[in-house]
C-alpha cells in the first residue's frame, strides 16, 4: 500500500484541561501523547513528525521517564527536528516555538521537517488529543484519498467535520504558507469547497477529543 507522510499536532496549550493533557495517564497504562504516537505509528503514515509546544518539548527531552509505557528515546537533534524511537517505530519530534500563535504554526513548523521528496502528494494531519482514533480508521482514509486524489479529504460525523485530514500538498502549498492563526485547514475548506471529498463516517472517534478532566471519565 502506497504511503504518506504525516503531522501529528501535539502543541497545543491545553488551557481548558489545567495542565498539559497530553501526559494524562489513560486507563491503558499509557498517556494520551504515546496513545497518539502508537495509533499513527501502527498505521500506514510513513515520516511521522510530532509537532509539540517548547514546554512539553523541554519536559519530553529532560525526563527520559516520563513516557515509560512507550520506551520513548529522542536521540540527535536533525535540522530542524529529533529524531525518536519508541516500542511502535520511529518519528521526528519537531519543537514550534510559535506554538502561541495557533495550529496553522504547528502545520508549517511540520511542513518543514519533510523532505522535497515527501511533499511530492498527500499529507496527512492528525491530532493527539483524540483517544479513540484506530490505524484501521486512519488507513482507510489513506486508502479513500489515494483512490480519489482529491484535493483535501476529511471525515465528517453527525455533520462535523474531524481528523485525520489528508490535503493535497502540491496544490495547497502556496496557501498553506500564507495561513496564520489558529484555524489549520478550515480556512481552505472555506476557499476551495469543490476541492473537498467529505466522507461520512460512523462514529464519533474523529471528532471527540480530550479538553477536560472530565473527558477523561468516559474512557473508564
Amino acid at each position: 500500500m502506497e504511503t504518506i507522510p504525516g503531522i501529528l499536532l501535539s502543541a497545543g496549550s491545553s488551557i481548558r484541561f489545567g495542565s498539559d493533557k497530553l501526559l494524562s495517564l489513560l486507563p491503558t497504562g499509557e498517556t494520551l501523547l504515546e496513545r497518539a504516537l502508537r495509533v499513527h505509528l501502527q498505521s500506514q503514515i510513513s515520516s511521522l513528525i510530532a509537532v509539540v509546544s517548547p514546554n512539553l518539548g523541554k519536559i519530553l527531552i529532560e525526563n527520559n521517564d516520563i513516557l515509560s509505557f512507550s520506551g520513548m528515546v529522542i536521540q540527535e537533534r536533525v535540522d530542524t527536528w529529533y529524531a525518536f524511537w519508541c516500542r511502535w517505530g520511529g518519528g521526528r519530534l519537531a519543537i514550534n516555538e510559535k506554538s502561541q500563535e495557533g495550529i496553522s504554526s504547528s502545520i508549517r513548523k511540520g511542513l518543514s521537517c519533510l523532505q522535497d521528496e515527501e511533499k511530492a502528494g498527500g499529507l496527512l494531519i492528525s491530532l493527539s488529543d483524540l483517544p479513540l482514533l484506530t490505524p484501521q480508521t486512519i488507513n482507510f482514509f489513506i486508502k479513500k484519498f489515494l483512490a480519489e486524489r482529491a484535493g483535501i479529504l476529511l471525515p465528517v460525523f453527525n455533520g462535523i467535520t474531524g481528523h485525520p485530514v489528508i490535503i493535497d500538498i502540491n496544490r495547497f502549498k502556496k496557501d498553506i504558507s500564507k495561513i496564520k492563526g489558529d484555524v489549520g485547514l478550515r480556512i481552505l475548506i472555506k476557499k476551495y469547497p469543490k476541492m473537498v471529498k467529505k466522507i461520512p463516517w460512523r462514529d464519533d472517534s474523529v471528532t471527540w477529543d480530550i479538553d477536560n478532566p472530565k473527558d477523561l471519565e468516559r474512557l473508564l
